[in-house]
C-alpha cells in the first residue's frame, strides 16, 4: 500500500518499503559544550512541533546503563545530537520541550533521560500506540516500515556510544533514529482514534511515565545461564563471590562484566572452584588480558567461601520473598487449583485478544494474569469485586478493566 506521507517524506510503500539513508537536513554536528547547549535550548524553545527523542547507551561495552548521545528532533526547528558524556546536565533544555514527547520504548529511555535531568511533560511512546493498534512487529524499524512504507538502516545499533569521537557514519545512524516519529506519531494517533482506542494509549503512556526507576535485581547471580547446574550451597556461594567481584572491578575500570570475564567462566569456577593460582588460569577467561590482573581478588573471593562456614552459604534455592507469587511452571506441583484457574485466565484473555486483534500481554500484563489466578477466591464476595481490587492493586488501568473484568469473572465464576 502506498503511503502519502507528510513533512517532506518520500512516498512509503508497506509492500516495498522505502530506505531512508540520509536525515532530511542532513547530519547535525554533536552537540559537546555548554554553549552550544544554551544555543540548541534557545533554539528548540521557538518550536511549537511534538519533541522526538531517543538515547544511546554503551552497553555490552562500558559498566552500567548510562547514556552517552541524546537525539532531540522537533519538526519546526531541526534535529540536535547532545553530547550527554560531556555535557551531563541537560536540565537548561526543559523550557522548551514543553510538548508532547515521543519516544519508541519509552520505559528504556526515560530513567536516562530523568538522569540527565530532563522530565516529559505529556508522552506518547510510538511502540505502545503500535501494540495497541494490533501489531505484531514493533520494533521501530518495522513500525515505521508497516506504517509509513518507510525503512530505517539499523547499522549501528550495538555499537560502543562511548566512542570518541563518534564516526560520521553511526552520527547519521543516530539523527535517524527520531527522523520518522513525528510522521509516525500522527498516523499511529488516527489509526488509534478510527480504532476507538485513543484514550488506551493516554493511559498507558501516562502508566509508563509515572513508573520509578526500575531497582536492581536482587540475586542477579542465581540468573546467570547455567547457575541451575549448581546443585551445593558451597558451590553457589562461589558463584556468587566471584559474581560480586567481576561487578567491583568492572566497575572500576567501566567495562561491561561481560567483557571482563564471561558468566560461563563463572559458572565453570563455581561447579569446581579453583584452589590455587594455576587451577584458576587453567580457565582461560580468567588468563585473558583483562582479567588476568585481578588473579589475587578472584582468589581471596574464592577462598572466602571455601573457609566459610555452612550457615554462611546461600541456600540451593533462592527464598521467595514474604507475598511473593511462585513462577508458573511450579503451580501445578504446588497448587493444582492455581495452576487451572492461571489457564482458565489465560482462555478467557485469548478470545478477548482475537475478538479484537491485540495480544493478551498487552491487554493485561503476565504478572496480573498470575496474581488474579494465584489466590482462591473468595466464596462470601462477588468475585467480579474481588479480581477487580486484584487487578487494580497491581496496576491495571481504567481501559484494561473495561475489556478485561467480565470476561474474567465470567470465567472464574464459571
Amino acid at each position: 500500500m502506498k503511503i502519502a506521507n507528510m513533512d517532506g517524506l518520500p512516498l512509503g510503500d508497506t509492500e516495498n518499503p522505502e530506505l531512508i539513508v540520509t536525515p532530511r537536513g542532513g547530519v547535525p554536528a554533536v552537540i559537546d559544550t555548554p554553549d552550544h547547549l544554551k544555543r540548541a535550548a534557545r533554539a528548540l524553545k521557538k518550536g511549537r512541533a511534538p519533541v522526538a527523542l531517543d538515547v544511546e547507551r554503551a552497553q555490552g561495552f562500558r559498566y552500567g546503563n548510562d547514556p552517552y548521545l541524546v537525539q532531540i528532533r522537533r519538526e519546526d526547528v531541526g534535529t540536535y545530537l547532545i553530547d550527554t558524556h560531556a555535557l551531563t546536565d541537560l536540565t537548561i533544555l526543559n523550557e522548551g520541550l514543553k510538548e508532547t514527547w515521543l519516544l519508541h520504548d519509552a520505559a528504556q529511555d526515560l530513567p536516562n533521560l530523568r538522569q540527565l535531568g530532563l522530565e516529559p511533560p505529556l508522552l506518547f511512546d510510538t511502540e505502545i500506540a503500535a501494540r495497541l493498534i494490533g501489531l505484531e512487529r514493533f520494533g521501530l524499524a518495522a513500525v515505521c516500515e508497516q506504517v509509513l512504507g518507510l525503512g530505517l538502516v539499523k547499522d549501528h545499533q550495538a555499537s560502543d556510544w562511548s566512542l570518541r569521537p563518534l564516526p560520521k557514519d553511526w552520527l547519521r545512524y543516530a539523527a535517524l533514529d527520531v527522523e520518522l516519529l513525528t510522521e509516525l506519531y500522527r498516523r499511529l494517533s488516527h489509526r488509534l482514534d478510527q480504532l476507538g482506542r485513543w484514550e488506551w494509549a493516554v493511559e498507558e503512556c501516562a502508566y509508563i511515565a509515572s513508573l520509578p526507576a526500575p531497582k536492581p535485581k536482587k540475586e542477579k547471580w542465581r540468573s546467570l545461564p547455567g547457575a541451575g547446574k549448581i546443585r551445593n550451597r558451597r558451590g553457589l556461594g562461589v558463584l556468587e563471590a566471584l559474581w560480586r567481584t567481576r561487578e567491583e572491578i568492572a566497575q572500576d575500570i567501566d567495562l561491561a562484566p561481560g567483557r571482563l570475564v564471561r558468566n560461563a567462566a563463572l559458572v565453570r569456577a563455581a561447579m569446581v572452584p579453583p584452589r590455587n593460582r594455576r587451577s584458576l588460569l587453567q580457565i582461560n577467561e580468567f588468563r585473558s588480558p583483562v582479567a588476568r590482573p585481578y588473579t589475587d581478588q578472584w582468589l581471596r573471593a574464592i577462598t572466602r567461601v571455601m573457609t566459610a562456614s555452612e550457615e554462611e552459604l546461600p541456600e540451593v534455592k533462592k527464598p521467595r520473598a514474604p507475598g511473593a507469587i511462585p513462577e508458573p511452571r511450579s503451580w501445578a506441583r504446588i497448587d493444582e487449583d492455581a495452576a487451572q484457574r492461571l489457564q482458565v485466565v489465560r482462555t478467557a484473555l485469548l478470545k478477548v485478544s482475537e475478538r479484537i486483534g491485540v495480544a493478551p500481554e498487552v491487554i493485561l500484563e503476565p504478572r496480573i494474569q498470575r496474581f488474579v489466578a494465584w489466590a482462591p477466591l473468595e466464596v462470601n464476595r462477588p468475585s467480579g469485586d474481588e479480581i477487580e481490587e486484584r487487578m487494580y492493586e497491581q496496576g491495571a488501568r481504567n481501559w484494561q478493566m473495561d475489556l478485561c473484568l467480565d470476561p474474567l469473572a465470567d470465567a472464574l465464576e464459571g
